[in-house]
């Protein structure tokens, strides 16, 4: 192998791989990149096993050849580079040669034919939506997911089609740790495969987040048996899935909540920042006081202290008083897009219904929490 590639792309191609490689896995080569020199560029190939990503980069190739090095070394190799252009060489001996002006990189390797073999994927249904959208869907409900719960269907997010009243149908995501779920929604073109026990990891939901660069571009997802395939231009994205069963989530949705307050998303999302200060126990309820034209956040803290704020609202039935975990809060108005928020709420102890009123493709719930 021998080949010469510009620094910054060779860097940009290691750093989405930076989530998959296993630093401490018992098998070393889960660690390492597999190179594939070859006509027309460099492809690099990463797995942990559960998750698998290759992509292709521009690279003027002088010889093919393939070889697996350390993922993270030779990632801060790269960026450590003085020059603009880089070249990369394998030799006799399984060593990647690594060269940028006058530096001089040597870095062991071995050899592609121990590199773990990717699983055979057989698509049963394939559907495209823009990049962006399906980046939207990850990033307002991964933070939702369980962690390590005992209760293994809460350890991933959840995939299901919908329909909108007009007909459109839609791919929706679900995640709940049991005090807040999340849920969001985008069009899509094609035929998906789903299953009630697909859920989708973490570490893939991660992965996802990173690798989805685009807005407007289009990326096909394929459901095969227990994994999803994305492909866009120049790299394919490979994830297992877990068998687990999600819970009836539509049970903890409220439908009748007679108390709605509208308020400015920037205002209050600022003041449950300056909320969380003196807020650092999860368990700690905060009391949110609503009345007609105000909403009132308070925390009184023997160890730490008090913090009062008050939001404007617009308030629709009667005034109401509740406790909710005033960090979980604070991350669904994180993810929302609009400049406004609702709050929509049945009774005192009821979950709390949270929408964005400018955008009707996601909901989320908050579960309330007693006052001492």
């Amino acid at each position: 192998m021998d080949l010469y590639i510009d620094r910054d792309e060779l860097a940009r191609g290691l750093a989405r791989i930076q989530g998959i490689i296993e630093r401490r896995s018992t098998h070393p080569l889960l660690s390492h990149v597999l190179l594939h020199a070859r006509e027309g560029g460099l492809r690099m190939t990463a797995t942990d096993t559960e998750v698998a990503y290759i992509g292709d980069l521009s690279a003027n190739v002088s010889r093919a050849g393939q070889l697996t090095v350390d993922a993270a070394n030779l990632f801060q190799v790269v960026r450590s580079l003085p020059e603009a252009t880089v070249q990369l060489t394998s030799t006799s001996n399984k060593r990647l040669e690594v060269r940028s002006g006058r530096s001089q990189f040597k870095l062991p390797g071995s050899a592609a034919e121990d590199f773990p073999a990717l699983p055979a994927f057989d698509a049963r249904g394939t559907a495209k939506m823009a990049e962006g959208a399906l980046r939207r869907l990850v990033e307002q409900t991964a933070f939702s997911v369980a962690t390590d719960d005992v209760r293994y269907g809460l350890n991933g997010a959840h995939l299901e089609e919908v329909s909108t009243e007009a007909g459109e149908k839609r791919l929706r995501m679900v995640a709940t740790d049991g005090h807040r779920l999340a849920a969001a929604e985008a069009g899509f073109e094609g035929t998906l495969a789903l299953s009630p026990r697909m859920l989708v990891p973490r570490k893939a939901l991660a992965v996802m987040r990173k690798l989805l660069e685009g807005d407007d571009d289009q990326v096909e997802i394929g459901f095969g048996d227990g994994a999803i395939r994305l492909s866009r231009p120049e790299q394919t994205f490979w994830f297992r899935l877990l068998d687990g069963e999600f819970p009836d989530y539509h049970a903890v949705v409220p439908t009748e909540n007679k108390h709605r307050a509208m308020t400015r998303r920037d205002e209050l999302a600022a003041a449950l920042k300056r909320v969380g200060i003196l807020v650092q126990d999860r368990a700690r309820a905060v009391r949110f006081a609503f009345s007609e034209t105000e909403l009132e956040i308070e925390v009184q803290n023997a160890d730490r202290g008090e913090v009062r704020e008050v939001v404007a609202i617009e308030l629709e039935g009667a005034p109401i008083q509740v406790g909710f975990n005033a960090r979980y809060l604070a991350e669904v108005i994180g993810v929302l897009r609009g400049d406004r928020v609702s709050l929509e709420l049945a009774h005192p102890l009821a979950p709390c219904l949270v929408r964005d009123s400018d955008h009707d493709d996601a909901f989320f719930v908050i579960m309330p929490m007693r006052l001492d």
